[in-house]
């Protein structure tokens, strides 16, 4: 690999930054992209990098981002405080309402708490554990698919496999 020298006029402190950080070649969607190991332009696109088809060089995705994740507090109403601010979805409660919930093909009442378009929140029915995978019957028979994300203090929370439409409107309230 050649050296590459920069030759600049720029205030010090920029330079010193530059000098720092030096050169990063990320992949940018919509552009043209040339491997900087062998110049050619095929790429296998991943969810963070792609990788040159022809030598294998990777480089970051620009629009890639990283994310860490927020530790789980020991108690749902814990929970629901800290993260309320994260939550992709819109909560809206449904205390009263109950539907049906299917593990391994058996119905089961389900008590909701609260709805979104990602998930719901009930009462824990039968033994449950992060993972297992369940259907949410909802009145007039509609069928979702779900997955149960947690479990505690007599409580499930369920995220639906792909999110669904929820009426808002005051007058389906």
């Amino acid at each position: 690999m050649a050296n590459v020298l920069v030759f600049e006029r720029a205030a010090p402190s920029f330079a010193a930054g530059l000098a720092k950080r030096g050169h990063h070649i990320v992949y940018r969607a919509n552009e043209s992209n040339h491997c900087p190991g062998c110049g050619r332009s095929h790429w296998y696109i991943g969810r963070v990098s792609a990788e040159c088809g022809f030598c294998g060089t990777a480089v970051p995705l620009a629009e890639a981002s990283w994310h860490e994740a927020s530790p789980i507090k020991s108690s749902a109403t814990a929970r629901s405080a800290n993260v309320a601010d994260q939550r992709r979805f819109q909560r809206t409660s449904a205390k009263g309402r109950e539907l049906q919930l299917l593990v391994d093909g058996s119905p089961t009442s389900f008590a909701l708490h609260n709805i979104s378009e990602g998930g719901v929140m009930g009462d824990q029915v039968a033994d449950l554990s992060p993972g297992a995978k369940v259907h949410v019957r909802f009145e007039g028979g509609i069928l979702v698919p779900a997955v149960v994300r947690w479990a505690e203090d007599g409580l499930v929370g369920l995220a639906f496999i792909d999110p669904i439409i929820l009426d808002r409107s005051q007058a389906a309230n």
